[in-house]
């Protein structure tokens, strides 16, 4: 193995002459001896100080907040980050491999990860979790489906990764004070919300004596008007459709959807800067002329209180999803279990036994509580044997990011166990309501959060070489319709077979090669 990884890291060495060469004399001396000598704690237990790569959004993160303070005392392992300041995460990542000494343990996203893994930079940890990692065991041991994502496609197991908790994310919300207003009924078909949103554009809900309301707004320019697509049963990505993965904008049915759209758009009930407007919220609910939007629930019904001020009597509020054409009641949005993140310890560390079990401590129930809640009597109290925030942080504009910066907890790529009921203390009434609605009555499908699936490196190189080309045709494809452009109609199957050749058919198979591997693994 050790000798595998030595020509791994002679080959990345190779491939990145220009990041190498950007580096600085101060990068090997950080990438050199990265591992201390372990010696005897301050408790009597023997210490090891291992080094790691962590570089997020903001940049390096620091490994001597208040929670990883605690787990060293706890397990007798630091952490020293050894990632290049400066830069973006990828090119700080790049010039980590380009070094020649990689740290003990690499926190990066999992598909890389399971990359260099496979290459032999990082050490199997398929028997180490078997052996000294109980808690994380137990965890895949009572979630198979995890297990089966974070499998590579060689049959190991390189990275343990963050793993979200709870299903429900998006969800449909409508006016209900304008409801109430034109004394209209919570629409449960699409039919019905059609009806609504002419009348929401017709009939002055907010009562300016204009016509200047949007039945329907997005705010992502991305997604835009396909959040719609649900509604014809059709969708704008990858797909499970009897057992096999499916691309949306090849199916049939989604000539069906993007007709619809089409034509609710030329109405007037679809906001006509969809693709481009900046903060469709913030502006749309802000001067009170939004009626209807499909997103996260948290956050949305958040404007209900934040706008109380500006817009008296807004009651912006979720709904089930209207029935589809065919009937169906179904959300597409769904948390996903994997992040994408994840952490491994590489072929070369001397420390390979203390770093799995200080993974591990993470998944168990103290290091879970730490990791969500941070520090006790610090962050948050134990109730009724419950750990329950202070009033000081939940008075925090951003509850997540003031965990993150204050006490280290909810680090992100972090190998572990999110728990729902930390983010359940700070959502308000409204978000909670939808969420239990969406999630009791099983409105929620697994059809569109595909399992995060691992791709051999012949596969990942073809889809690079695919994806960019075909999603850009479809992007450009589907907007010139929606703005009316271009008949659906005369030009759908033009388009389907320039999909065609452009690939599309081998991108979908790929996709089902993995997934295939995905449902094999015992």
């Amino acid at each position: 193995m050790k000798k595998k990884a030595s020509l791994l890291l002679a080959s990345l060495l190779v491939s990145a002459t220009v990041l190498g060469a950007c580096s600085s004399s101060n990068t090997a001396s950080n990438t050199t001896n990265n591992t201390q000598t372990s010696s005897e704690g301050t408790e009597g237990k023997e210490t090891a100080n291992l080094s790691i790569f962590y570089f997020d959004d903001a940049g390096v993160v620091k490994m001597d907040s208040p929670v990883l303070k605690k787990a060293a005392e706890l397990t007798g392992v630091s952490l020293n980050n050894v990632a290049s300041a400066g830069g973006e995460e990828k090119q700080a990542y790049n010039l980590m491999l380009a070094s020649g000494t990689l740290p003990d343990i690499v926190s990066y996203y999992t598909a890389d990860l399971n990359s260099i893994g496979a290459e032999g930079a990082l050490e199997p940890l398929n028997d180490y979790i078997d052996k000294l990692a109980p808690n994380f065991k137990k965890f895949l041991d009572e979630h198979e489906e995890v297990r089966k994502t974070i499998t590579a496609a060689d049959g190991n197991i390189y990275a343990i990764p963050f793993v979200a908790d709870g299903s429900a994310s998006t969800g449909w919300f409508i006016r209900q004070d304008w409801l109430d207003k034109l004394n209209l009924e919570t629409p449960k078909t699409v039919d019905e919300y059609y009806e609504v949103l002419k009348a929401f554009r017709d009939q002055d809900p907010n009562g300016n004596g204009k016509k200047d309301e949007v039945p329907f707004m997005q705010r992502d320019n991305v997604v835009g008007a396909y959040s719609l697509l649900p509604l014809w049963d059709a969708y704008h990505s990858f797909y499970i459709k009897d057992g096999k993965i499916v691309y949306g904008p090849y199916e049939d049915q989604f000539k069906t959807g993007i007709e619809n759209i089409a034509r609710w758009y030329k109405e007037g009930l679809i906001d006509k800067e969809i693709f481009t407007r900046s903060k469709a919220r913030e502006v749309l609910l802000g001067n009170n002329t939004a009626g209807s939007t499909h997103d996260w629930f948290a956050s949305t019904s958040n404007f209900n209180q934040s706008l109380s001020k500006d817009v008296p009597g807004l009651d912006f509020i979720p709904f089930a999803p209207p029935a589809s054409s065919s009937g169906k009641v179904y959300e597409v949005g769904k948390r996903a279990q994997l992040s994408g993140f994840g952490w491994g310890v590489t072929a070369q560390s001397k420390h390979i036994e203390e770093a799995v079990k200080y993974f591990d401590f993470w998944w168990s129930e103290e290091g879970r509580r730490m990791f969500n809640f941070g520090i006790e009597g610090e962050s948050y109290t134990m109730v009724d044997g419950k750990p329950k925030f202070t009033e000081e942080v939940l008075s925090q504009p951003a509850v997540n990011g003031y965990l993150v910066e204050a006490f280290g907890a909810q680090l992100p790529k972090m190998g572990a166990w999110q728990d729902f009921s930390y983010e359940e203390q700070w959502t308000n009434e409204i978000a909670l309501k939808g969420i239990k609605e969406y999630q009791d009555k099983n409105i929620i499908s697994n059809d569109y959060v595909l399992p995060t699936l691992n791709f051999t490196k012949e596969e990942q190189k073809r889809l690079d070489a695919l994806k960019g080309q075909i999603d850009t045709y479809f992007a450009e494809k589907a907007q010139t319709w929606v703005m009316g452009g271009e008949n659906v109609e005369t030009g759908f199957d033009a388009y389907k077979a320039q999909l065609k050749n452009l690939g599309v058919e081998e991108y979908i198979q790929i996709y089902n090669d993995a997934y295939a591997r995905y449902l094999s693994i015992q």
